[in-house]
């Protein structure tokens, strides 16, 4: 039996998903005409997801203009409204928020020091685009990470800490299936990566990787990008948790990086193929 006294080590994540309860119960999903964005999980689900969304996609009835309107954005680029290039668009944010162009102009220029968003000279904001280079070092840099948080996390496994990752695992793998959208899909991935992430006990790390996790999702161009990866990462994630319910600390590290590297290869690989296809 997995120990459960390592429990007590984790009170940020606790933290979170108290927070991330109160701001579902006061308020709900940045809206798109007046829908929510639609997620086919149960409320059970919904809690071990909520703490990993992106900023601005739950938010309590106190949230100000300039959080708002974060959240607007990441709604659109998440629900296929906006993609990467494009240039962001900034009044009909601001009559979704129903504010001035002020605090949405506030809201990109946060979003552009998270490398989101891109200023324009004297024509507002485009979604960043990430280039080949730029997205091997955001896989690097993940696979630094997680090298060392995979084990971490191993080290101080409970039984709560296992069925949480074994729970945001099967909500992946039905969200992918049954909405086929990958930027949802990725944000399921992010829950998964991230409550292992947590449970290393190190919130430095786990804030540079949701950082990381949101550029990759928000920035990368996705159209024509093959399913199949998205469907190989499922088994590549039964095999990290396999390793973290086992006994060799070596296996879960290669468990984690062979994860993180076969998705930065598949990505290059697409986006070179498209480059020489463009070209």
């Amino acid at each position: 039996m997995v120990r459960r006294a390592a429990d007590a080590a984790q009170p940020a994540s606790r933290a979170a998903r108290r927070a991330h309860r109160r701001a579902s119960k006061r308020g709900s999903l940045v809206r798109e005409t007046g829908a929510r964005l639609s997620l086919p999980v149960s409320s059970e689900e919904w809690e071990r997801l909520a703490p990993y969304l992106p900023f601005g996609l739950v938010l309590s009835d106190a949230a100000g203009p300039i959080e708002r309107a974060q959240g607007v954005l990441k709604h659109m680029l998440l629900t296929l409204r906006l993609h990467p290039g494009q240039k962001v668009p900034l009044d009909a944010i601001a009559a979704e928020v129903s504010v001035s162009r002020t605090p949405v102009r506030e809201a990109m220029r946060l979003l552009e020091g998270e490398g989101l968003v891109r200023a324009l000279p004297n024509r507002g904001f485009a979604i960043q685009v990430t280039s080949i280079d730029e997205i091997a070092h955001l896989y690097d840099a993940r696979a630094c990470i997680e090298a060392t948080t995979a084990v971490a996390a191993f080290d101080r496994r409970t039984d709560a800490f296992l069925e949480d990752v074994r729970g945001i695992e099967q909500t992946y793998r039905r969200i992918l299936t049954a909405t086929m959208n990958r930027r949802i899909a990725m944000v399921c991935d992010k829950a998964f990566h991230l409550r292992i992430s947590e449970q290393a006990g190190n919130p430095v790390l786990t804030d540079m990787q949701r950082k990381l996790f949101d550029v990759v999702t928000f920035t990368r161009a996705l159209d024509g990008f093959p399913i199949e990866r998205s469907l190989a990462a499922i088994t590549e994630h039964e095999e990290i948790l396999e390793a973290l319910q086992g006994s060799s600390r070596e296996r879960v590290r290669k468990a984690a990086l062979a994860n993180v590297t076969r998705g930065r290869d598949s990505i290059i690989a697409y986006l070179r193929a498209t480059s020489l296809a463009l070209g």
